[in-house]
């Protein structure tokens, strides 16, 4: 495959048009989890349509770049790269470009992004169907853009040397791709809007049922702590009315454990920390079985509840010694007078964290979301057993900031480092520090976009096709009666009305009508054109002969006049560029001129004009040489095949015969002399295309010719 032949300016549009995709992609539109509108495209297929394939494959990298710096993903140079080259391609073919990039991501563009994404990133099977689709709706929406602007805007469409198309479209093929383009943006649009706001009443509902939710359980959760706490101040209190008899301190022990069963067990110990009493006495009657006494002084909740003298809810921890399970500690002194002076003991609960289990499994919220719990050291409490957590574990998680929008906050805990959100959360701090979260699984909320988006798609194939038929039946109406008229005029004496007829439009049937009249108007005068023409083509003929003259000529000198001179140059560049060739282009001006008309008068002027400009006919007189006056005293020279070597010298030889010439007033038959200033440039055929640009250099050195003294010649000789 050969590139073309660069053209300055398709490669100059085609960087303006990557630079305006690069910063449209540096913002594009977000719409819901990872899909991103990208308009910067927009610009690529401009260029595919208006400038051919490779300078839309340099607009795509150029606006894909954007992308990658956002995204950081190389895998859009690839993709969109070759959307670029398949669009320009098909243009070349004469196919609308909404049929090609349709194909295109059916072809080619879904199953590259299938292998992208199954081989190089980290996102569930599930999604895949999600970032095709999306892909496929925005190549749809962006080349939709592109179409209708290039029909909009006149400058895009009627730009020079675009790429044309091979054979001129049907009126009825273009009727209908521009009702399809219409009906396909508006109907992406309308899905696109209404998924919208769909997810979006989706997530407000949501949030709001999970800020309920963990409402509730934070208020339970609240209430049993608080529950439990009185229990054991009422505990501590009845044991300080009591705290002279140890013997009845079992008695009270046992029954607030049997009427709080919440607590796995509880217990009191005297001031030197030794376990005295236990419910159920079964564990402590156990533990003396072995002849092991417990002593507390290291635990929190011995030395915050007697030292401190306070209620103490402990961190959860795993017991040991009396009981080895996950519990939270609640423990408070009781003492020996009212004044509480002197700490008869203290008594303690531990808290049955399966209770938890139970607030979870009797939330009406609980269906389809999960409960952790964690301490004020961020140890778990308590989790949902589909989270598969640890008790005592800390709760690590990520809270996912990555390419997945949405307006609900989003967390990892199982896959930290993957970009695609695992858990959708919300959570509060309880008053003691803990905080009660709750997870609901972000992958039903993008199943449901992803149905949408599918819905979307398969509505958006079903009305293009009914919209194609629909659209080909409409050009028809309109198309058919007009190729109809055309047919009817086009074969003389046909007699033959085809479908013009009381049912076509009415609009083409008046057209038709007038166009019969005219046609037998046209039929009465044809031989009467025809005569007057004869007439006047031979008169024409002459004219035409004279008028040449007259238009190319000088009439005072005979010379060219200037619009020759700058028509013909063209011509004569062509001729040198072939050959490699040098041009001459000299202006000289008479000298002194106006003294001329002064001294001996206006026909003496004249008389010089003529006079010159034969001897410039004698100088230069080969058929490719133009001689052109310029205006006034001026006179131009355009000299084809110049020696760069002898140039010089030549005008020299004209400017030297010229001040020899004696020229004679035909007023009063006085001789006189006139003298030559000359500026001139010589140089390659292909050093510039525009004569303005000689011409100029060469007038320049005509004035510096004037300011030396005049009577001379300057020229450059460019031979780069």
């Amino acid at each position: 495959m050969s590139l073309p032949r660069i053209n300055q300016q398709h490669l100059l549009y085609s960087i303006i048009l990557g630079v305006i995709g690069l910063l449209l992609n540096f913002y594009p539109i977000q719409f819901f989890a990872n899909v991103q509108f990208v308009l910067g495209n927009t610009m690529t297929v401009i260029a595919a349509v208006l400038l051919g394939p490779w300078y839309a494959f340099l607009t795509a990298m150029m606006a894909s770049t954007g992308l990658m710096l956002i995204w950081d993903s190389p895998h859009v140079y690839l993709i969109f790269g070759l959307e670029a080259l398949f669009l320009g391609y098909a243009r070349r073919r004469d196919i609308y470009a909404l049929y090609a990039d349709a194909a295109y991501w059916l072809l080619l563009g879904a199953p590259l992004v299938y292998l992208y994404v199954v081989f190089l990133m980290d996102i569930p099977p599930s999604h895949l169907g999600f970032i095709i689709s999306k892909q496929g709706i925005n190549g749809l929406i962006y080349t939709s853009i592109a179409s209708l602007l290039i029909l909009a805007i006149p400058k895009l469409w009627f730009l020079k040397d675009k790429v044309k198309d091979r054979h001129r479209r049907q009126l009825s093929a273009q009727l209908t791709y521009f009702f399809t383009l219409l009906v396909t943006l508006t109907l992406l649009f309308s899905a696109l809007i209404f998924n919208y706001y769909s997810l979006e009443r989706q997530q407000v509902m949501l949030k709001q049922n999970m800020t309920e939710a963990v409402a509730h359980i934070s208020a339970s959760t609240q209430s049993y702590i608080e529950n439990h706490k009185t229990v054991i101040q009422n505990t501590a209190n009845q044991l300080t009315l009591i705290a002279d008899k140890p013997e009845k301190w079992q008695a009270i022990l046992s029954s607030f454990h049997e009427s709080y069963p919440s607590f796995i067990s509880m217990l009191i110990a005297d001031p030197d920390a030794k376990i005295v009493n236990a419910s159920p006495v079964s564990r402590l009657i156990a533990i003396d079985k072995k002849a092991q006494d417990i002593n507390i002084n290291d635990r929190d909740y011995f030395i915050e509840s007697f030292y401190n003298r306070r209620l103490f809810v402990s961190s959860a921890f795993l017991g040991r010694g009396f009981g080895n399970d996950a519990i939270v500690a609640m423990s408070t002194p009781f003492y020996f007078d009212e004044q509480h002076t002197q700490v008869a003991g203290i008594i303690e609960g531990s808290l049955d964290l399966s209770y938890f289990s139970h607030i979870d499994q009797v939330s009406e919220y609980s269906n389809d979301e999960s409960v952790v719990m964690v301490d004020e050291k961020n140890q778990i409490i308590f989790a949902s057993k589909k989270l598969s957590l640890k008790p005592l574990s800390q709760f690590n998680f990520v809270i996912n900031k990555g390419g997945y929008h949405a307006n609900l906050e989003l967390i990892n805990i199982h896959k930290m480092t993957s970009i695609v959100p695992e858990y959708i959360y919300t959570h509060r701090e309880l008053n003691n520090g803990w905080t009660v979260y709750i997870l609901k699984e972000f992958s039903p909320l993008l199943k449901l976009a992803e149905e949408q988006m599918f819905a979307s798609f398969i509505m958006l194939l079903v009305s293009l096709v009914c919209t194609f038929y629909i659209s080909t039946k409409l050009s028809a109406l309109l198309t058919v009666p007009l190729e109809a008229v055309a047919n009817q005029f086009s074969l003389p004496d046909s007699g033959k009305v085809s479908t013009i007829d009381d049912n076509s439009p009415r609009e083409v049937f008046s057209l038709y009508q007038r166009l019969v009249a005219s046609k037998e108007q046209l039929v009465a005068h044809q031989m009467e054109l025809e005569q007057t023409v004869a007439n006047r083509t031979a008169e024409l003929e002459k004219a035409n002969k004279k008028l040449t003259e007259l238009v190319d000529r000088d009439p005072l000198t005979g010379l060219y006049n200037r619009r020759y001179a700058e028509r013909k140059f063209s011509e004569l560049l062509e001729f040198c560029l072939r050959s490699e060739q040098t041009i001459t282009v000299a202006i000289l001006d008479l000298d002194l001129f106006k003294t001329i008309n002064d001294n001996y008068g206006h026909l003496a002027g004249d008389e010089c004009l003529r006079k010159v400009s034969q001897l410039l006919q004698k100088y230069f007189k080969r058929d490719i040489d133009i001689v052109a006056r310029y205006g006034g005293e001026e006179f131009l020279l355009i000299l084809p095949l110049s020696n760069t070597l002898h140039i010089e010298h030549h005008l020299n030889g004209f400017r030297e015969a010229l001040s020899q010439l004696e020229i004679t007033s035909p007023e009063d038959n006085q001789a006189f002399k006139v003298m030559v200033s000359i500026g001139a440039i010589t140089a390659n055929a292909d050093y510039e295309a525009d004569l303005d640009k000689w011409i100029k250099i060469a007038d320049e050195n005509l004035y510096q010719a004037k300011q030396q003294g005049r009577n001379r010649t300057i020229i450059d000789i460019i031979t780069d």
